[in-house]
């Protein structure tokens, strides 16, 4: 039980600093005349909203249909971090 709970604890660490991250990012294409860069933005920040939504249906699942759901969020989680490594790298 205490490894699902620290799973959840760490995805919810994750969800806080990608949001923070979109954020400043958000404020840093803002100030920069970035504009093209809020299309790319919204779309991130509807993939973490669906990353969250993901995490928590598995939190409210029981052990076995989680283990069967930890896959799908962890291919979420790889493709939420590649985009938020794009976005990164087109501020460089």
């Amino acid at each position: 039980m205490s490894d699902q709970k620290d799973f959840f604890n760490q995805a919810k660490a994750q969800m806080e600093k990608w949001q923070s991250e979109m954020q400043k990012l958000q404020k840093q294409a803002m100030e920069s005349g970035q504009e093209h860069m809020k299309t790319q933005l919204e779309a991130l920040n509807a993939q973490r909203k669906e990353a969250e939504k993901q995490l928590e249906t598995m939190a409210n699942a029981n052990s076995a249909a989680m283990k069967d759901m930890q896959a799908g969020v962890d291919k979420a989680w790889k493709e939420m971090e590649k985009s938020m490594e794009s976005a990164r790298k087109r501020f460089e």
